[in-house]
């Protein structure tokens, strides 16, 4: 507690048992608070790479089947709502230092990437093998759009919080 706080409430007639009483009560409580944002956040980390996987294994029968246009438009979509969920899940928790948002910003679109290169290159075997009339798709180019459609819903975020404050 600040040691303005604490004159604060002696001039009010507290005496000094119960401000220590008062600072030990509130250290318990962000100790606790600072635990459960930490889980909380884990867990929304491992939602959000199950999430990932779900939407990767989603985007195979539409890698298989569309070119350009189509397949660009659905992976972006797809990446959208996931950046969203990602969004709405890691920055709205409290009690969390600038090293958990940043771990979780190199993290997950990272792991995005990977992912999204190895199902556009395991979609471009299964073309060939099955010979379907479709060209194998850039798992580059795809990945790296994913990725862009992931991170914007927090880039837009954070340019919203900056303008409006």
């Amino acid at each position: 507690m600040k040691i303005k706080r604490k004159k604060e409430l002696k001039e009010k007639g507290w005496d000094t048992r119960e401000i220590t009483w008062a600072e030990e009560v509130l250290e318990r409580s962000t100790r606790h608070d600072i635990f459960l944002s930490t889980l909380v956040f884990w867990s929304a980390l491992i939602v959000i790479i199950f999430a990932n996987f779900v939407v990767s294994f989603v985007l195979v029968p539409f890698l298989v089947v569309f070119n350009k246009i189509t397949l660009y438009s659905i992976v972006i979509l797809l990446a959208g709502v996931v950046g969203f969920l990602y969004n709405f899940l890691v920055t709205d928790i409290g009690h969390l230092e600038t090293k958990h948002h940043v771990l979780a910003g190199i993290i997950v679109p990272i792991i995005a990437l990977a992912n999204m290169i190895v199902v556009v290159l395991v979609s471009n075997k299964f073309i060939e093998s099955v010979e379907i009339q479709n060209i194998p798709h850039n798992p580059y180019s795809i990945a790296i759009v994913f990725a862009v459609a992931f991170i914007l819903p927090t880039i837009i975020f954070h340019i919203k919080n900056k303008i409006v404050g």
